[in-house]
């Protein structure tokens, strides 16, 4: 019996050693690797300061075979961004004057794992400069990384394509996402736009031009991006498509919502009729009606939200009290309108701030 207790804290012993030896050998690997980067970082600075006396140290074909590595186009980037301040237009200069070096990556990391695709569409996004309308080859070569791809590595390639100031390979990666059933979150998709290297507008109007070819999520996320620009000038067609009802819902529900802040004298009867529209089936529609008619003063609108207070959607009621907040509508001209209802009260009181008869009887603790 004593033998097997003998055994168990030998054993014991052994496993800790040899995870002891596991951790000083894991530290002592990352520090090694610490340093290694530390002097990669270091011989691009260098690089980057030859190139910019036009007396570079490395060739195209030496650059090509050093940035084909994932750690020396890691210590590359590294390098550009602790320049950036001293040097804010060095990246793009560096991309600029070796075209031919970044397509030849372009085409190399395409035969690389997805993450490392990703990481490559990432210092394209940061450094390379926008090429416009013109053919790109380096485009096309990036939308080849959509094949086999994670969320991560899409998100990527977007944003190097926004960089690149393409219309035509924005397009191109939407309708091939959209066939593929990838979902995008139109949060990105939106700010993703926000952030294109050229004209704006046309990129909206050409994107929203080819709707019936994506899927809702781009749907929602060009309205959400025509949301963000200044202007109403896609105002006329969303209404248009908003009447037709062919749109998805969660499309439809985006163009309501745009018509608050861009607001058109023709889009009121529409959102008149969306907000009365609950008992039949729309009532999200209605939510983001309520919501939109704030930017439609009038005796209509007004009563149409007072109505909307008496709505059982509680979202409804919410949005409807808010507007009439923000119309300027004051507690002594609505109470009137709904007597007895005890929930439509509630919600404006609680939206206007107002104190009841009874709250104000209510003695203050001291």
């Amino acid at each position: 019996m004593r033998l097997s207790v003998n055994i168990v804290i030998y054993f014991y012993i052994f496993i800790c050693a040899v995870l002891l030896l596991f951790n000083l050998l894991t530290i002592l690997r990352s520090a090694n690797v610490k340093r290694r980067q530390k002097r990669r970082v270091q011989r691009w600075k260098t690089y980057l300061i030859s190139a910019g006396l036009d007396m570079p140290i490395w060739s195209s074909n030496q650059l090509f075979r050093r940035l084909r590595h994932i750690q020396e186009l890691t210590a590359f980037y590294q390098a550009i961004e602790d320049r950036a301040p001293d040097q804010p237009e060095e990246a793009a200069a560096f991309s600029q004057e070796n075209r031919g070096v970044v397509l030849r990556l372009a085409q190399s990391y395409g035969e690389k794992p997805a993450m490392e695709q990703a990481f490559f569409a990432y210092v394209t996004a940061a450094c390379y400069p926008p090429v416009g309308e013109q053919r790109s080859p380096l485009a096309e070569q990036l939308l080849g990384y959509l094949d086999n791809s994670t969320v991560y590595s899409r998100e990527n390639v977007l944003s190097a394509l926004y960089a690149l100031g393409n219309i035509q390979s924005i397009e191109h990666a939407f309708i091939l996402m959209s066939q593929r059933g990838w979902y995008h979150d139109p949060r990105l998709l939106s700010d993703g736009l926000s952030r294109f290297q050229g004209d704006k507008n046309p990129l909206a109007s050409r994107l929203w031009g080819c709707r019936s070819d994506l899927a809702e999520c781009f749907q929602v996320g060009i309205v959400r991006f025509a949301d963000s620009l200044t202007g109403d000038g896609f105002a006329e067609d969303f209404l248009r498509e908003l009447e037709l009802e062919e749109l998805p819902a969660e499309t439809r529900f985006t163009l309501v919502r745009y018509f608050r802040r861009h607001a058109i004298p023709g889009a009121q009867p529409m959102l008149l009729l969306l907000l009365k529209g609950e008992t039949e089936g729309r009532g999200e529609l209605s939510i983001a009606a309520a919501s939109s008619l704030a930017s439609y003063p009038g005796g209509e609108t007004q009563q149409a939200l007072q109505d909307a207070l008496r709505s059982p959607n509680w979202y409804v009621r919410q949005n409807a009290a808010r507007s009439l907040k923000t119309l300027g509508v004051t507690w002594e001209e609505s109470k009137g309108g709904f007597s007895g209802d005890r929930y439509a009260t509630e919600m404006l009181e609680y939206i206007l701030g107002v104190q009841t008869e009874e709250e104000s009887e209510v003695p203050v603790a001291v």
